[in-house]
């Protein structure tokens, strides 16, 4: 009898542990494209929280998934509704291990010169961002682990004529990203830090195989498996697709006077 009893004890132990030991994980932007397909890999390894603006659309993700989901609508342009609405999700969930913030205001290729659109894209790419970026990391220097991973993109490597403001906010995302894995080091605290740089990649929007003057454009699920893997990987960045990484060395090494005369690779 004791054995039995024993044997029940132990086993309700194992499944308190078992659960207290979930890993939880949150994708800001998880209603569409990237954040919506890396949202369903995450999901099954951990217990995902699904944010962004449009709440009937994390509704119908959470139906595709079959693990345990939170949902919560955060516009990451009211900044500090945002900031509030992120620390409720994360105590509804229970913690957190990993954030990915997928933002972007940015639907068209090409650049119009209005200042809505140049403050829609600070608003939600650089500040949205931010906002969420900096909640997440003062939780996990509190707790002494996570990882953070934002998406930036190519066009922040430089200047691009097309999109200066647009490529402003996403370079902004890179350096952030760097300071904040520089400061983690620093201080000898285990977060790790993911910088996603993609390229062209079609999404629900806009197909941009169907555009002129784009190239290597892939699609939308096999940018988000290489999302996954590098996420899984613990990479400090990932170019999406991996063949992106050469545009980023020209990038890099291309003088001023061909830069400028061509505007942006």
């Amino acid at each position: 009898m004791k054995k039995i009893l024993l044997m029940a004890c132990f086993a309700v132990f194992c499944n308190i542990s078992a659960k207290n030991q979930t890993k939880k994980a949150i994708v800001i932007g998880a209603s569409s494209g990237m954040g919506r397909q890396v949202a369903k890999l995450i999901a099954q390894e951990y217990e995902v929280g699904l944010a962004s603006r449009r709440l009937n659309l994390l509704e119908s993700l959470q139906k595709e998934i079959p693990t345990k989901t939170y949902i919560k609508q955060i516009d990451v342009s009211k900044l500090e509704e945002a900031k509030t609405k992120l620390a409720e999700l994360i105590e509804e969930m229970g913690g957190l291990d990993l954030i990915l913030i997928s933002v972007s205001s940015c639907i068209d290729t090409e650049f119009t010169k209005s200042w809505e659109t140049d403050k829609k894209i600070l608003d939600v790419d650089l500040a949205g961002f931010l906002v969420m970026a900096d909640v997440a990391v003062n939780f996990f220097e509190k707790q002494n682990s996570g990882h953070l991973i934002g998406i930036s993109s190519i066009d922040g490597l430089r200047g691009n004529a097309l999109c200066p403001v647009y490529s402003g906010a996403k370079a902004f995302v890179s350096t952030y990203l760097e300071g904040i894995r520089n400061y983690m080091i620093q201080n000898k605290i285990p977060v790790y830090v993911t910088d996603i740089i993609p390229g062209w990649v079609d999404n629900e929007k806009i197909e941009f195989s169907k555009q002129e003057g784009t190239y290597w454009v892939t699609s939308t699920k096999k940018a988000s498996e290489q999302i996954f893997n590098a996420i899984k990987n613990k990479k400090k960045k990932a170019y999406i697709t991996k063949r992106w990484q050469i545009i980023a060395w020209l990038q890099a090494l291309l003088p001023d006077c061909i830069y400028n005369g061509i505007g942006g690779l």
